[in-house]
């Protein structure tokens, strides 16, 4: 089963760094991450099921839980493949406010995920990691996640700050980029003394 939040956030800064528009990091915020063999629990308020379209709609105080990963948003849409939409034809509406496990879709067949949109307020957690924003999409083909939306990446007393992080979710590299029209397209970065890196 491919993970459903293989994330793995920003590394802290040089100085220079925190002037650039955008900026590549490494891995020293590597925790957010999770086992691709663990199984997905999913909880919400609702869940609509619309297998013509192929999509589940979490709605209402969603959870999503991972291994030690944790997501909550008010708004999560999952995307699930053809193949798992013809397996579960019929079966069009699942019982709402109870944990889904994503060993299969709501509507039966395969597990095969293509596509999640989390939106209001999403808050990523795993271990002492935490990433937030306005709304995080996850590419589970390409294995590619963009949160978008005042972006907020912490570790400690170590802030990262800026309006789009894209992680690859497969290598766990990392990207933040600021916005043109707020602060001047910076990313802003604020490290705790204890946390730079040691000379060479």
């Amino acid at each position: 089963m491919k993970p459903l939040l293989l994330l793995a956030t920003a590394a802290l800064l040089a100085a220079s760094a925190s002037g650039a528009s955008a900026q590549a990091f490494g891995n020293s915020f590597n925790g957010l991450q999770v086992s691709n063999d663990q199984p997905i629990a999913i909880e919400s308020d609702q869940l609509d099921v619309d297998d013509a379209k192929s999509m589940a709609t979490f709605s209402g105080n969603v959870n999503v839980a991972q291994g030690e990963t944790l997501l909550k948003t008010t708004k999560l849409v999952v995307y699930y493949a053809k193949d798992a939409a013809k397996a579960g034809k019929g079966d069009a509406k699942a019982p709402a406010a109870k944990p889904a496990k994503a060993t299969g879709m709501p509507g039966g067949g395969s597990n095969e995920i293509d596509r999640l949109e989390a939106s209001g307020k999403v808050y990523i957690k795993s271990a002492d990691q935490v990433a937030t924003a306005e709304k995080a999409d996850f590419d589970m083909k390409t294995q590619v996640a963009v949160m978008t939306g005042n972006v907020v990446m912490t570790q400690g007393e170590n802030v990262a700050r800026g309006d789009k992080l894209t992680i690859h979710m497969d290598t766990g590299i990392a990207r933040l980029g600021g916005a043109a029209s707020n602060g001047g397209g910076r990313v802003k970065i604020l490290m705790a003394p204890n946390s730079a890196p040691a000379a060479q």
